[in-house]
C-alpha cells in the first residue's frame, strides 16, 4: 500500500488533523510524543486509549510499565483502523508509536503497522516506510525463476499483494526455511532484504511483498539462528536484570507411516504423511518430516534436518548440519561440530554436542543441552492465555562446565537455568 508519510517535528495541526501517539495504560502521558500531545493537542491525563482533543493514543506499554503483547498491539492497531476508516475526513499523523520509552524495534513495529492495513488518511513516520527482513534463494540465487544478485535494488510494477505479485520474504528469520529449507550455502542460499514502495502481508506467517528490494549479504545458518534470537528478544518482556534473553536424488513419502530415503550426494528426503521417516545420508542432503510423529535424519556434513509435527525428531549428525523441530514434544539434535538445534514447540528438547554449535529451546517447557563451549538459548513462558504461551524471559548461557554442565538438559525457571532430567 502506498502511504503519506507523517511531517517531522510537529508542533500545530490543521483542523481535520489528528496527533496520533504511543501511550501506557496508565494513560500517564509524561513524555515524549505523549508529553506533547498534553500539551499542544488535547490528550487528557488518564486515557489510556482513543481520541482525546486532537491527539489519538495507542498503548504501547501495560500498567506495569512493560511491551505490550504483540496480541494486545494488533487489537490497539485495529481499533485506530476501524476509527479511522469512520472518519474519511480526518488526517490521522501516526508518529513512531513504540520506538521510544517503550523500546520496541523500529523495524518490528514498522512491521506491525504494515501487518494493521490502516487506511489512506492515516500517514507513516518515514523510518516505518523500509522493512528489513529475510529472503530465500535456489542456489543459483533464483526465486520463482527470477535472477538476483547480492548488493542489487529490484522495483516491481503492479498492483502489489502478498502470494501474488511482488517480491516476497519474511519478516522472522525461521519462516524463511518454509520456502527455502535450510541444507547449507552451497545448496539453498539466504540473505538480508530491505523492502520498500508499496507492501503487503501475509498474516499466516511473517511473510511481506514489496514493490522495491535491496539484496544485502548472505547469510550463514548460524547468522539465522542468531538472528532469530535476536528476534524473540525484541518481543519478549524484559526481566529485572534486563536479561531477554540434496541436489541430484529426490524421495517423497506422502502418505501414512511413508518413508524416504536419499542416500546420494545431495539428496533430499520429504515424508508429509503422520509417523513418516525421512532419512537424507549423503553429504549436502535434506531430510523434512512434516507430519505428526515423524522423524528426519541428515547424517551427512552441511546437512539439514526439519521435523514440524507434533512428537517428532529431527537430527543432523555432520559437521555444518541444522536440526529444527516445530511441533510440540519434538527433539532436535545437531551433532556435528557448527551444527544448530531448535526445539519451538511445546515441552521440546534441543541438543548440540559438536564444537561452536547453538542449541535454542524457544517453546513452552522446553530443554537443551551442549557441549563444552556451546551455547544453550533457553526461554520461559507463561500459562497458555488463549491465544499462546507468552514470553517471560528469554537467556543465553555458555557451556562452561562450571555454572552450566556438559551434556546436561536446562530449563528456564524464574529466570535462572536449571537443570533437568
Amino acid at each position: 500500500m502506498k502511504k503519506k508519510f507523517t511531517p517531522e517535528n510537529i508542533q500545530e495541526l490543521k483542523e481535520n488533523q489528528v496527533f496520533v501517539f504511543g501511550s501506557n495504560m496508565n494513560g500517564n502521558h509524561a513524555g515524549g510524543a505523549a508529553r506533547l500531545a498534553v500539551e499542544k493537542f488535547g490528550a487528557i491525563m488518564g486515557q489510556a486509549e482513543g481520541l482525546q482533543g486532537q491527539s489519538y493514543a495507542i498503548p504501547t506499554l501495560d500498567k506495569d510499565m512493560e511491551k505490550v503483547t504483540e496480541e494486545e498491539l494488533i487489537t490497539y492497531l485495529g481499533n485506530l483502523r476501524n476509527f479511522a476508516n469512520k472518519h474519511p475526513e480526518k488526517e490521522f499523523l501516526l508518529t513512531a508509536i513504540g520506538t521510544g520509552i517503550a523500546g520496541f524495534d523500529t523495524n518490528y513495529m514498522a512491521y506491525m503497522v504494515l501487518r494493521a492495513n490502516l487506511p489512506d488518511n492515516v500517514t507513516i513516520p518515514e523510518e516505518f516506510s523500509k522493512i528489513k527482513g529475510f529472503k530465500g534463494f535456489n542456489p543459483d540465487m533464483t526465486c520463482r525463476d527470477f535472477k538476483y544478485e547480492e548488493g542489487k535494488d529490484y522495483e516491481e510494477q503492479g498492483d502489489i499483494s502478498a502470494c501474488s505479485n511482488g517480491f516476497h520474504y519474511c519478516l522472522h528469520p525461521l519462516d524463511v526455511f518454509g520456502y527455502y529449507p535450510p541444507a547449507n550455502i552451497g545448496m539453498n542460499k539466504f540473505h538480508e532484504v530491505e523492502g520498500s514502495g508499496d507492501m503487503d502481508v501475509d498474516t499466516d506467517d511473517t511473510k511481506i511483498a514489496c514493490s522495491k528490494i535491496h539484496i544485502g549479504a548472505e547469510l550463514s545458518i548460524k547468522s539465522i539462528v542468531d538472528a532469530a534470537i535476536k528476534f524473540t528478544f525484541s518481543k519478549c518482556k524484559w526481566i529485572k536484570e534486563n536479561i531477554a534473553t540434496g541436489y541430484q536424488g529426490a524421495a517423497s513419502a506422502t502418505g501414512y507411516q511413508g518413508a524416504a530415503s536419499a542416500t546420494g550426494y545431495q539428496g533430499a528426503a520429504s515424508a508429509t504423511g503422520n509417523c513418516g521417516a525421512a532419512s537424507a545420508t549423503g553429504y549436502q542432503g535434506a531430510a523434512s518430516a512434516t507430519g505428526n510423529c515423524g522423524a528426519a535424519s541428515a547424517t551427512g556434513n552441511c546437512g539439514a534436518a526439519s521435523a514440524t509435527g507434533h512428537y517428532s525428531a529431527a537430527s543432523a549428525t555432520g559437521n555444518q548440519g541444522a536440526a529444527s523441530v516445530t511441533g510440540n514434544q519434538g527433539a532436535a539434535s545437531a551433532t556435528g561440530n557448527c551444527g544448530a538445534a531448535s526445539a519451538t514447540g511445546y515441552q521440546g528438547t534441543a541438543s548440540a554436542t559438536g564444537k561452536e554449535s547453538i542449541a535454542l529451546a524457544a517453546g513452552k517447557d522446553c530443554k537443551a543441552r551442549g557441549a563444552l563451549g556451546c551455547w544453550i538459548v533457553l526461554t520461559e513462558r507463561g500459562e497458555w492465555d488463549g491465544n499462546t504461551y507468552p514470553i517471560i524471559s528469554v537467556k543465553a548461557f555458555k557451556v562452561d562446565g562450571k555454572s552450566i554442565k556438559e551434556n546436561t538438559f536446562y530449563s528456564l525457571v524464574n529466570g535462572e537455568a536449571v537443570k533437568m532430567k
